[in-house]
Formats: C-alpha cells, structure tokens, sequence
C-alpha cells in the first residue's frame, strides 16, 4: 500500500508533482502579456498578418500540440510510469521556455527566428499535453482515501504561478526603462520560467521510484483505448473541466476586454491580476476543508450547486459593469469564488473517473482536450460573440454555457466514482 503524503504542508513530492503545472501556467500568462513585444522582435513586419497577430497565432499552435502531447505521452505514463512522463514534460517545457529566451531576433537571424519560436511553442504545447494527467495520477494514487485533497495542490500551484507571472511583469514594468522593458522584458521572464523547469526536472529525478505495483499495472497497460466505455469517461472529464477552464481563461480575457469596452487604464488592469491570484490563495483553507469532504462523502452536491449558481450569477455581474465600468477588474475573482465549491473538488473528481490502469491517458486526454475546446478557445469565441452580437455582455452567454455543460458531465460521471477500479 503506498503511503499517504503529509498534505497539511507541501513536501519535496508535491512540489515535485506540481511544478510542472507551475511553469505551464507562468508560461502562458507570460507569453499572453508579452506577444507584442514577442511579435515585434521575432517575426518580419512586412508579412500580410501583423507581428502581433502573428505572435499569437504562434501562441495558438500550444492548443494544437496539445491534444497530440496527451495522446502520445498519456500512452507514455500507462506504460512507463508517472514519474518518467513527468520528467519528459518538465524537460520539454524548460527546453522551449529557454528557446525562446536565447533565440535572436529577426533582424539578426532572418526567417529561423520565427521558426524556433514556433518550435519552442509547439514543444510547450506537446509537453503540456501530457503534464496535469500524469503529475495528477502521481498525486493521487500516492494518497489513498486523500485523493481530493492531494490533487487540490494543482489548483494551488497553478494560481501561486499565475500571481508569480503577473508580479513579474509588473516589477519589470517598474525596475526597467520602457526601451529595455519592450526589448528584453519577456527574455527575463521566460529565462525566469526556464530555470524553474530545470529546478523542476531536477526535484522529479529525486522523486522515489514507483512501487513495484505501479510498474506492474504500466506494464499491463497496452488495452484497447478506444472503446465505448472509455470514450464516454473521456467525454465527461472534458465536459467536466469546462466551467474551470472557462472562467480561467476569461480572467486572462479580461484585462483585453476591460480596456477595449470600458478603456481602463493599462495600470489598473495590469493590476487586477494580482487581485484575482492573490485573493484565491487568501481561501486555500476552505479549499482543504471542501476538498476532505469530498474526500470522505463522494458527493458532487456542493460541485453541482456551485454550476447551478454560476449559471445565474455571470448576467447580473456583467450588468453591474455597465454602471459601475470598474467592477469588470473584479468579475475573476468574483466567478472563481463563487465556483470554489466546484473547483476544489474538481481534480480529484475527474482524476478518479478512470481506473488507474487507463487513468494516464484518459485523465491526460479528456482534461487537455476539454481545456482547449472549451479554455483555449474562450478568449477567441467571446471576441467574436461580442462583434457577431453586439452585445458587450456575451461573454456571460458563454459562462452560463459552460456551466451547463459541466452540471451535466458531474451529475452524469458520478456513478463511476463508486465503481473505480483504482
């Protein structure tokens, strides 16, 4: 019987597991608030699209590497361990977050600048694909009858990553002349992200080796994937981690659409992030507590009341912003509150759908397929429902929908808790 981490503190294991989630969530907040100044330097202002706009089409080919990373390296992490496929995913991300640190500028190196940008992206994105599966199975099959709780680390380290990226951006904006900030900003803040992978790559070496039961349920791993069964669980974590994946992804929205719908200033946005990451941690032990009780019950009631109520709050929230154009700054931290019933259960819920012999790749494939589908896409279909419909409250539309669809996949996979096979 593996042992049961001591999850009151993170120990050299958890953070281990988690720092890969970490880079992954600092890296995209990073490139997100740097694609200008990232377009600027590695692509050639003469092309049809626009630097920026070919900045953040290099940032979309994340999403397209992806689901491909979950299929290859969730395979990977049934047959070969967690831990390995943990190493593969951190060493891939702090390979492409270094990549973009040292590679040239256009100017200096022509048409082979934007090509290893777009290789160091494609390896962010593969790598991505196989991380929060593998790293989440490692946590939770290490603590038996604790899994809600051991997984809920992911969610911490991902906002702890978030507020780190936003307070570095921000002391950057402060410590550096303008010209430096736009030409070597973002250079400091992925060589930032590159030394922590290494760090990372270097505390999963020193990770104990899976158990001897570990490797003997990888090597008996190789069954049919694709079966009625299995695709089903698969399509209720995607739909599961719609909602989360939703509101995490319009926090990062926000800021875009607070300055172009109500044109706040640039230091009041730069500073709702702050805001947001900083006011979630502030709730981390009510996070524990719900995550136990989960824990104990193996009730999605508190999951299911909290998509209910965030079906119902996202319209009289957006219709508050047009009196009171400030409050858009608050509308993340409000939406992932009032969801904290559901997130904090969220992890170990979908982590445990699958039996832990399948668990590698469908926790890996339903969870990075439905943060793309309905994460990735977020910020690109709330533009276009904003200039479609008019409305300047659409993204709301898409909240609700979200809801929707995640009330509907825990109420349906609910069942399947109780006959695991872990």
């Amino acid at each position: 019987m593996m042992g049961v981490w001591p999850f009151h503190k993170p120990n050299q294991a958890v953070i281990a597991s988690i720092i890969g989630n970490i880079v992954e969530y600092y890296d995209f907040v990073i490139y997100a608030y740097f694609s200008a100044s990232i377009g600027r330097t590695f692509f050639p202002a003469n092309w049809p699209l626009s630097q920026l706009g070919l900045s953040l089409a290099t940032f979309g080919l994340t999403l397209l590497a992806r689901p491909l990373g979950a299929v290859v390296l969730g395979n990977y992490a049934d047959r070969r361990g967690r831990v390995s496929t943990m190493m593969v995913c951190i060493l891939l991300m702090a390979l492409g977050s270094l990549l973009i640190t040292l590679t040239p500028s256009y100017q200096e190196i022509g048409i082979a600048a934007p090509g290893l940008v777009i290789l160091a992206r494609l390896l962010h994105g593969f790598s991505l694909g196989g991380e929060f599966g593998s790293a989440t199975s490692y946590l939770i099959e290490h603590a038996p009858r604790h899994e809600a709780r051991a997984a809920s680390w992911q969610a911490i380290g991902q906002i702890t990553a978030s507020l780190c990226a936003a307070t570095v951006v921000l002391i950057l904006g402060l410590a550096l002349p303008a010209t430096t900030f736009e030409t070597y900003g973002f250079r400091i803040a992925t060589g930032l992200g590159a030394a922590a992978g290494i760090s990372g790559l270097i505390l999963r070496m020193m990770l104990p080796p899976e158990s001897a039961e570990t490797a003997t349920r990888a090597l008996s791993a190789p069954a049919p994937f694709l079966q009625p069964d299995t695709v089903l669980r698969t399509a209720l974590i995607m739909g599961s981690v719609a909602l989360g994946s939703g509101i995490t992804y319009l926090g990062l929205y926000m800021p875009h659409y607070a300055r172009s719908q109500y044109s706040l200033s640039g230091l009041s946005t730069s500073l709702a992030p702050l805001l947001t990451y900083g006011g979630q941690l502030l709730f981390t032990p009510l996070r524990w507590k719900l995550a136990d009780r989960f824990d104990r019950t193996h009730s999605v009631a508190p999951m299911l009341w909290s998509c209910a109520f965030l079906t119902l709050l996202p319209i009289p929230a957006f219709e508050l912003i047009k009196t009171v154009p400030e409050a858009v700054l608050l509308m993340p931290l409000l939406f992932n509150l009032s969801g904290l019933f559901y997130f904090a259960a969220l992890d170990g819920f979908i982590g445990q759908i699958f039996p832990s012999e399948r668990r590698g790749r469908g926790l890996t494939m339903g969870y990075s397929f439905g943060v793309v589908l309905f994460g990735g896409l977020a910020p690109l279909t709330n533009a276009a429902l904003i200039s479609w419909t008019g409305l300047s409250h659409a993204p709301a539309l898409y909240m609700i929908l979200t809801a929707v669809i995640s009330f509907i996949s825990v109420f349906s996979a609910r069942s399947l808790l109780d006959r695991r096979a872990s």
